[in-house]
């Protein structure tokens, strides 16, 4: 196997499941460089992508015996990486914003107990309305809200159609004033 191929051997995915390690070893010099690098485009950040890729393969084998070698584990891998860097982001925005909207809220002057309250309230409040998204829905609606990502980039990143992100943002906003609909008047 060479580094950076373009697909990993059936027999080195076969022993993979098997538990050989040197083959994972091998499996993970040939695509770290790769995984590094499609991480580092979601975070931005040389450190936080070194620990996602790193994650990605730790939980790509803590799963080696369910690996089926005919199948791309490539593709299976990518998968993982983008789903840790966007469970990273989405924990890390929510932080910044929670410290932002709470310190900002509770230093104001001018907003009474309650507002303040109710600000908190509407925080988390949007944060559950978020999270009860679909898994798909969620990531389409970060990826625009959160990430500044243009429709057709979303489309791009995760491979489908611009009308499918379009459908989902459309179906997350209607949940979300749904769900934040005490909140709006």
């Amino acid at each position: 196997m060479k580094r950076g191929s373009q697909y990993i051997e059936a027999d080195v995915l076969e022993r993979i499941r098997l538990g050989d390690v040197d083959a994972f070893k091998e499996f993970f010099h040939a695509l770290h460089p790769e995984i590094f690098l499609f991480v580092y485009r979601y975070t931005g950040d040389w450190d936080v992508a070194r620990d996602v890729a790193q994650d990605t393969f730790i939980n790509f084998w803590r799963s080696h015996e369910r690996i089926e070698p005919s199948l791309s584990a490539k593709s299976f891998l990518f998968r993982i990486a983008r789903n840790l860097a966007l469970n990273y982001l989405a924990r890390t925005r929510h932080a910044f914003r929670l410290s932002i909207a709470t310190e900002g809220v509770l230093m104001s002057p001018y907003l009474s107990i309650e507002e303040k309250h109710d600000d908190i309230f509407l925080h988390d409040d949007l944060q559950k309305a978020i999270n009860s998204l679909p898994n798909r829905c969620r990531e389409i609606f970060i990826l625009s809200r959160f990430h500044d990502m243009s429709y057709s980039e979303i489309a791009d990143t995760l491979g489908i159609s611009l009308q499918t992100v379009k459908n989902q943002m459309n179906k997350a906003i209607t949940v979300l004033r749904t769900r934040l609909s005490d909140y709006l008047d």
